[in-house]
């Protein structure tokens, strides 16, 4: 790289946005993890349970926000970086670390002009097991062909060795994951986060609109975040969301035929989560909340880009 390239690298500013809700020492851990690689211009927390700033962040050099409401992941994006001018903005789910060099890696994308949203490769332990745990770190995140769910399909081991032995190539895909994003600030302002979903699909939305204005959006194979493996969200939460969320991206970008035919992929689903449920013994049963979801999906619709009022939608048990 010449040394004009250097510079140029080195000036571009990177702020890093973290999403609180919940238990204060994990956001606690994050920004001083943060603020300890010396990588960031700033560090903003949003706090999205109208959290104050703990004691602990006192005296660490960090922007704390309270929302007058829980405003959802994508919202408290967009809040946080409109809160402080940056080149790129680096959005961090509060169980997700980076070091410095991946860090690195991922502002120097933006050295190509039209690379709009770039991402690491994301370790989480969903399984437990590191051997499948790591088979779905290095995959393309796209969409399954008739249904057209947000899908990661695990890259062949010659495929990733070739990314390995070039790391300043850059991997196309359709959408990156919101547990680490680092976005242009002209997609911020132009795009931005879409906060009417609330809970989940934020990052596949903002990714299919950077990409259908003309920006990539990329996976650096060289940079590299490990997620704790813990979730804010339930899985009764996640029972509602996923499907409401996902009727409402098939209906935005796909039509109601699509709609519909995601529709009967969800009922067909039904049948096993209450089946689980039986077996399980589950209170509150995650069927009850996925029908509530495929019914939202269809008579609920945001008139914009803010959370619906009634947000978050599980606390009553409706």
């Amino acid at each position: 790289m010449y040394q004009s390239e250097q510079e140029n690298v080195a000036a571009r500013r990177v702020t890093a946005v973290i999403v609180h809700h919940g238990d204060p020492r994990r956001t606690v851990r994050a920004v001083l993890n943060h603020c300890k690689l010396g990588v960031f211009a700033n560090v903003i927390v949003v706090a999205n349970d109208r959290c104050q700033r703990p004691d602990d962040l006192k005296d660490v050099k960090c922007i704390w926000l309270v929302p007058p409401r829980n405003i959802g992941f994508g919202g408290a994006c967009q809040l946080g970086a409109m809160s402080c001018r940056s080149d790129v903005y680096a959005f961090f789910n509060a169980h997700v670390t980076m070091d410095s060099a991946s860090v690195e890696c991922c502002r120097a994308a933006f050295d190509i002009d039209n690379v709009g949203i770039a991402s690491p490769y994301i370790y989480h332990p969903r399984s437990g097991k590191p051997v499948v745990d790591w088979k779905y770190t290095h995959c393309i995140r796209t969409y399954s062909r008739i249904l057209r769910l947000p899908i990661q399909v695990p890259l062949k081991k010659g495929h990733i060795k070739d990314h390995a032995s070039h790391p300043v190539d850059l991997l196309d895909n359709d959408w990156a994951s919101g547990g680490a994003i680092f976005c242009r600030h002209e997609v911020i302002k132009d795009i931005g986060w879409d906060g009417s979903y609330f809970l989940g699909l934020e990052d596949v939305d903002i990714s299919m609109r950077a990409k259908r204005s003309g920006w990539r959006v990329v996976t650096v194979p060289s940079a590299i975040a490990f997620h704790t493996g813990e979730s804010t969200r339930t899985s009764t939460i996640a029972a509602y969301y996923s499907p409401r969320n996902n009727l409402w991206f098939a209906r935005r970008y796909y039509g109601r035929g699509i709609q519909a035919l995601l529709t009967t992929y969800f009922l067909v689903c039904l049948f096993r989560v209450a089946a689980a449920d039986v077996l399980k013994r589950r209170w509150p049963p995650h069927a009850r909340a996925a029908t509530r979801g495929i019914l939202d999906g269809w008579l609920l619709w945001p008139d914009g880009m803010d959370a619906l009022l009634t947000e978050p939608m599980w606390l009553n048990g409706d």
